[in-house]
C-alpha cells in the first residue's frame, strides 16, 4: 500500500484522480481494504492527540497499526474504525465542532425550545443539568427548578445528564411515557411520527413509568427501553450504549436498520425530503455508520456504495431539497 497516497487522502489533500483509485483499490483488493482501514483508524484517533502530527505519523506506518493504543479516547475515537469503513470522506469530526450550527444557551425561567431540522441545540437548565436535543425536538419547562419543580417535556430526541438532587426528582415527560430520576444521563427517543420510544440508560437509575401513574420498570446501565405506542408492549435489552448516544459527537452508527428509517431521520437531520420509489428497497437493511456534520450529498454517496440504493436530487428554492431514492 502507498502510505502517502492514502494520507494525503485522509487529510483532504487528494485530487479527484487520486481519490477514484483509492476506490477502486479498496474495491478490487480485501487486503488494501483492510490496511486501508487499519490506517484511517489509526489517523482517526491520533487526530485527537496534542503531539506533532509528522511524529505520530512516523510511528503508526513503522509499526503495526493495530497494536497502536491512545489511552485517553472518547466516544469518536472509540468508533472511529466503525466511521471510516464506510464513511471515506474528509476529516474526522472534533468533540466540539458546531454541525449545522448548534447552539448553547442557560435558561433560568420558564422556557420552550424548538429545535429546527438540520441543527441541534445544548441547553444547561436552572438546576445544572445539561440537555442536547437533536434535530427535530420540541423542550419545554415550566416552574421554578430551585424551588425543587424538576419537570420537563420533550417530543424528539435529547441527551441527559442530570444533575444530582436526592430530595427533588427529575422526571421527562413524553408522548407515551414518563421517565423518573435522581441522577443520572440517559438517551430519549420520543418523535410523535415513530410508533416506538426507545430509552438508552448510561448511568444511574431511571423508572419508566405509564400514564396512569405505574412504573413499567426500572432500567439499569446499560439496559434499553423499546416502548411501541401502538400495541402498548416493550421490551428490554443490554445494549452498547455507545450505539445510542453517539449523535451527540455527529456520529451515526446504524446497526441493521432499515432504509426507509434512515430516510426519516435523515429527512430531520438535513432538512429534506426523500421519496423512496422502490419498497424492496425501503426495507432493505442497511449496517454502517455515517457522520452528520458532511453534506447531505454526501452521505447519499456513502449509502450508495454500500447498499443498492441510488439516488437523484432536486433543489428547490422555496421548500426542502427533494432527494428520490430508487
Amino acid at each position: 500500500m502507498d502510505h502517502t497516497q492514502v494520507i494525503k487522502y485522509l487529510s483532504g489533500k487528494a485530487t479527484e484522480e487520486e481519490v477514484k483509485e483509492i476506490f477502486k483499490q479498496i474495491e478490487n483488493s480485501s487486503e488494501f481494504k483492510s490496511e486501508f482501514i487499519k490506517l484511517k483508524k489509526a489517523y482517526a484517533l491520533t487526530s485527537k492527540s496534542s503531539e506533532d502530527s509528522h511524529s505520530i505519523w512516523n510511528q503508526v506506518i513503522s509499526r503495526s497499526i493495530h497494536r497502536r493504543k491512545i489511552q485517553s479516547i472518547n466516544v469518536i475515537a472509540r468508533y472511529a474504525a466503525i466511521v471510516i469503513l464506510f464513511f471515506a470522506l474528509g476529516m474526522f469530526i472534533q468533540k466540539q465542532l458546531k454541525w449545522g450550527g448548534i447552539d448553547e444557551a442557560v435558561y433560568v425561567s420558564n422556557a420552550v425550545i424548538d429545535v429546527p431540522y438540520g441543527q441541534m441545540s445544548n441547553i444547561t437548565l436552572p438546576d445544572g443539568t445539561v440537555v442536547q436535543l437533536n434535530s427535530g425536538s420540541h423542550f419545554s419547562y415550566t416552574g421554578n427548578f430551585t424551588q425543587g419543580e424538576r419537570t420537563v417535556e420533550l417530543t424528539g430526541e435529547a441527551f441527559f445528564d442530570v444533575a444530582k438532587d436526592a430530595e427533588h426528582p427529575f422526571i421527562v415527560k413524553t408522548k407515551a411515557l414518563d421517565f423518573v430520576v435522581h441522577g443520572t444521563s440517559f438517551n430519549i427517543q420520543a418523535y410523535d411520527d415513530d410508533e416506538k420510544i426507545n430509552t438508552t440508560l448510561v448511568e444511574g437509575s431511571l423508572g419508566v413509568v405509564a400514564k396512569k401513574g405505574d412504573e413499567i420498570v426500572r432500567l439499569k446501565p446499560g439496559q434499553k427501553i423499546s416502548y411501541n405506542d401502538v400495541s402498548k408492549k416493550y421490551s428490554v435489552k443490554e445494549v452498547d450504549v455507545d450505539l445510542y448516544t453517539s449523535w451527540q459527537d455527529g456520529i451515526i452508527i446504524f446497526r441493521n436498520e432499515k432504509l426507509e428509517d434512515i430516510a426519516k431521520k435523515l429527512e430531520r437531520w438535513y432538512n429534506v425530503e426523500i421519496i423512496i420509489k422502490d419498497q424492496k428497497l425501503a426495507k432493505e437493511l442497511y449496517f454502517g455508520s455515517i457522520m452528520k456534520n458532511k453534506p447531505i450529498d454526501q452521505i447519499l454517496e456513502v449509502l450508495k456504495r454500500t447498499s443498492s440504493l441510488h439516488y437523484q436530487i432536486e433543489y428547490r428554492s422555496d421548500r426542502p431539497t427533494l432527494i428520490y431514492w430508487e
